[in-house]
């Protein structure tokens, strides 16, 4: 009896001691997720207000403390969505349906011609 009750509490603390990792490690992914979100939208923000991109850079670099080269491939990655989102909100507002709209794109290649293309931006 004692010997099942010895391994039973072993057991328990075990699991709690897993389960408690495990809620660490969930908890560090979505805090890293949400700062990344975070500082896309704002690179995103300040790209669409027609903040110049040297400002951009200076203010994460400097307030963010983030390298240089990371916020340069966020704000390249944001030019293009931003392409991309007004592209589909032209052809929508010219009566295109979501179905239409997503057909239009992939038989055009947009999201690749886009991508490759720093005119169409």
């Amino acid at each position: 009896m004692e010997f099942l009750k010895l391994g039973s509490g072993f057991l328990g603390d075990l699991a709690f001691e897993i389960y408690g990792d495990s809620l660490n490690q969930v908890g560090e992914i979505a805090f890293s997720d949400a700062i990344e979100i975070g500082i896309e939208n704002t690179i995103d923000s300040l790209y669409e207000a027609n903040v110049d991109d040297k400002e951009i850079l200076r203010i994460f670099s400097e307030q963010w403390r983030i390298r240089m080269e990371d916020v340069e491939d966020c704000l390249v990655w944001e030019k293009r969505k931003s392409a991309i989102r007004s592209l589909k909100q032209y052809l929508k507002l010219q009566g295109f349906t979501k179905g239409e709209i997503d057909q239009f794109i992939k038989t055009n290649r947009a999201i690749f011609k886009i991508g490759h293309n720093k005119e169409l931006w």
